[in-house]
């Protein structure tokens, strides 16, 4: 198997933690194809670590007011 089938099927763990695995003998029954023993950047690992833009500091007190407009719900 290549570095990026092994990354996919193990829940897309680091390629570092697969080869220290791979060596230490934790995983017997994958072999890596060591002509494709490295990879790329992983589009889902990428978008899994984007963050939202951070919320930023006013300057002044009520510069911005946040406020719950709906609530609290029923619950049941």
């Amino acid at each position: 198997l290549t570095m990026e089938e092994i990354h996919v099927q193990l829940g897309h763990i680091a390629p570092t933690a697969i080869q220290a695995m791979l060596k230490d003998g934790a995983i017997s029954s994958i072999t890596l194809n060591e002509a494709h023993s490295t990879m790329g950047a992983c589009n889902s690992c990428e978008y899994a670590k984007t963050t939202c833009k951070p919320i930023g500091k006013e300057q002044n007190l009520g510069d911005e007011v946040h406020t719950d407009l709906w609530g609290p719900s029923p619950v049941q």
